[in-house]
């Protein structure tokens, strides 16, 4: 729930328009994970119980990195 917390604060909304929060909060006694798809298909499943806020937040901003990285390499490319 505080990694949700986060991610809706309005800061970090302002810094990507195109990113669409979905929470699907569960009572069922399942063990808590996000789930993260991406605009193209690849998907990053967290598992809430094995890691602190500030893990799951490191882990999403370095795939963001890694995504970004690759989209500025292949619009060199084409340049």
């Amino acid at each position: 729930r505080k990694f949700l917390e986060c991610i809706n604060h309005k800061k970090i909304q302002s810094t990507n328009r195109n990113c669409e929060v979905t929470a699907d909060v569960r009572h069922d006694g399942s063990e808590p994970r996000v789930d993260v798809t991406f605009a193209d298909g690849e998907r990053l499943i967290m598992k809430g119980a094995n890691l602190t806020t500030i893990e799951m937040l490191t882990a999403l901003g370095s795939r963001c990195n890694v995504k970004e990285l690759k989209e500025e390499q292949k619009r060199k490319k084409s340049s």
